[in-house]
């Protein structure tokens, strides 16, 4: 049913009654979040200060340019490793590759933070597609080479 939304005129009335496209047939990123992310980054993705960061504003950010995807697709699948700036603070550490996803789950999660965990409707940031793509352009596929990738955000 998800793709008959997605690719019809219905799918503008389809959302606006609360169907998220492309989720009915994917896993949902809230679930992907919960069992996967908020273990480090808290059950309200707002980090826990000197140990891990908050996701609110860099995957938002990242979230609006394709460099900025890529890498979110690349840390989630490859890890981080290295030091990282976020809301003024440093951190240094490692995050591990979250093996065993697939790009379905990738994709909802990143869609799912992006949305501020679904609070700001729209369409998913993210498909399936997106991230085999993303992987794609990354072949090298480590934790070191993600960093690297790692866009500039603005502000401190």
């Amino acid at each position: 049913m998800s793709r008959l939304i997605r690719n019809s005129r219905w799918w503008g009335l389809a959302f606006a009654l609360g169907a998220a496209p492309g989720f009915a047939d994917e896993p949902a990123g809230a679930s992907v979040f919960a069992g996967r992310c908020a273990v480090c980054h808290g059950p309200e993705a707002a980090g826990i200060p000197g140990s891990f960061p908050s996701l609110h504003e860099q995957i938002v950010a990242f979230g609006q340019s394709p460099e900025g995807r890529d890498y979110l697709v690349m840390v989630v699948t490859t890890g981080l490793m290295g030091e990282v700036k976020v809301a003024g603070a440093s951190y240094r550490g490692v995050m591990p590759a979250q093996s065993g996803l697939s790009e379905a789950e990738v994709a909802a999660v990143l869609s799912y933070l992006a949305s501020d965990r679904g609070k700001q409707p729209g369409p998913p940031v993210l498909a399936a597609a997106d991230v085999a793509a993303a992987r794609a352009r990354h072949p090298d596929g480590t934790a070191q080479s993600t960093y690297a990738l790692r866009p500039t955000l603005p502000g401190p």
